[in-house]
């Protein structure tokens, strides 16, 4: 900690693990280094490990105990791997390197943005968790944008390029839209498009005036393909002899063991 000529002074603090390596820091201009609550304007603020988080803030305490801080006023965490985190607040825990908040929480990544209400972030995990009014934005290296919408929560393990969407889920893109209960989305771990996506219970599926429904449904966006499983439906318009006015036709049924269903082109779909 050094000293300064006013009443301010910068104060800087290093925690190491019990091996000597250094785990974190947090640096701030204080007014009262002396206190078990330091008050910091603005923070800034390392944890170092396999993921390296850096956070910015206007305003930060710092508490001696248990070494947490809690940040306020444009709040920004970056990590080593490419994603950045913007919000309003944030509790940092040291002890289980994580961080919460209840304000909005904007998420962006390499082809990726998230935003919803509230959440929680495992940097050393690379998890995330969104809790209500949850938006995900998907662009492809074509140019095309998938939305997905859900209540909440929404479930991210960058790890593993897997997410996990509950209640209310619609996903939107320029061939129509899917909604369900649950939806469970695989990325690509490269460019972060949409790989494959499970949705589970109430199926609805629409492309234009086309409507399928299914207990679950699997989604390969890739190959423009829909598995429907589990009393599948489909309600469509008297045949046309136009390009846009073909009728569904059900594919080849699933492999045996998948619980009976019927699977479908995009273009059987009406793409």
């Amino acid at each position: 900690v050094r000293q300064g000529a006013d009443v301010l002074s910068t104060f800087t603090l290093v925690g190491h693990t019990e091996g000597g390596r250094k785990k974190w820091e947090v640096q701030g201009e204080t007014a009262d280094l002396l206190s078990e609550t330091v008050d910091l304007s603005p923070v800034r603020a390392v944890s170092y490990g396999k993921t390296q988080l850096h956070l910015t803030a206007d305003q930060g305490w710092f508490h001696r105990t248990n070494q947490d801080v809690r940040l306020k006023g444009h709040v920004v965490a970056t990590t080593s791997d490419g994603a950045r985190l913007t919000t309003e607040s944030l509790d940092w825990s040291q002890e289980k390197e994580t961080g919460t908040t209840s304000d909005w929480v904007h998420i962006f990544r390499q082809g990726m943005t998230a935003t919803g209400l509230g959440g929680t972030g495992f940097p050393q995990l690379k998890r995330v968790r969104l809790e209500k009014q949850v938006t995900v934005t998907l662009q492809n290296t074509q140019g095309e944008t998938t939305v997905i919408t859900c209540d909440g929560p929404m479930e991210t393990d960058y790890g593993r390029q897997k997410s996990r969407f509950w209640r209310n889920v619609l996903v939107r893109d320029a061939k129509g839209f899917i909604r369900s209960d649950r939806l469970d989305a695989v990325l690509d771990p490269e460019t972060h498009e949409l790989k494959k996506a499970t949705f589970w219970g109430h199926v609805e599926i629409r492309q234009d005036d086309r409507v399928a429904t299914a207990n679950r449904a699997n989604y390969w966006p890739a190959h423009h393909r829909i598995q429907l499983i589990g009393h599948p439906k489909l309600v469509a318009p008297p045949p046309d002899p136009g390009p846009s006015g073909r009728p569904l036709k059900a594919g080849p049924p699933p492999a045996a063991g998948a619980g009976g269903g019927a699977a479908f082109t995009a273009g059987e779909l009406g793409e």
